[in-house]
């Protein structure tokens, strides 16, 4: 049984992963944006984007980021999808391609 994603959450899939692209530096050859849900206070989320092959690399997710995650994060609440972490992983390979990986929760 294959299980497909509604048009809505891969649109938002789509602007987070554009957005990735439009933001991180031209240099980075792979990258791994991490949602966790804020633990402490209970709000909002922690939103990580580090390259995981270079030590100490990491910058700061733009606001149009944050905001598509929200985005993504109301979406799933919406669906009642419960989630501990979020993952949006990507390399170049050899020929020169992107190859990404979505992690987070499926439709029943």
């Amino acid at each position: 049984m294959t299980t497909k994603l509604s048009p809505e959450q891969s649109a938002i899939d789509r602007l987070i992963v554009d957005e990735i692209f439009d933001t991180i530096p031209e240099e980075w050859t792979c990258f791994a944006l991490i949602v966790e849900p804020r633990m402490l206070d209970g709000g909002g989320q922690v939103v990580t984007l580090i390259n995981p092959e270079v030590v100490g690399a990491e910058m700061e997710p733009s606001t149009t980021i944050r905001g598509h995650v929200g985005e993504l994060v109301a979406f799933l609440a919406k669906e009642g999808r419960t989630w501990e972490r979020l993952t949006y992983q990507a390399s170049l390979d050899d020929s020169g391609a992107w190859r990404l990986k979505i992690t987070a929760p499926l439709p029943d």
